[in-house]
């Protein structure tokens, strides 16, 4: 059941947000795209994974355990 507290949100609208912060705020980190869309940090590693097995994000690892999330190679140009 949803409260006023969890708004709903779909995973394709999830997936939006992501990758218009991406396209505006460049290449983030997972803990930064879940405070610059405000959404869940569960709903954004689900949402990386989405996008990037659709090749619509790439991932770069950074430090182990830490990856850097941008736009997949289709959506730079």
């Amino acid at each position: 059941m949803r409260t006023h507290n969890q708004p709903f949100t779909t995973p394709q609208a999830v997936d939006r947000r992501m990758l218009g912060v991406l396209k505006s705020k460049g290449a983030q980190s997972m803990d930064g795209l879940s405070t610059l869309t405000g959404i869940g940090w569960a709903q954004v590693f689900m949402s990386v994974d989405r996008l990037s097995r659709i090749g619509r994000v790439s991932l770069t690892p950074v430090r182990p355990c830490e990856y850097r999330i941008s736009i997949g190679g289709l959506l730079r140009r």
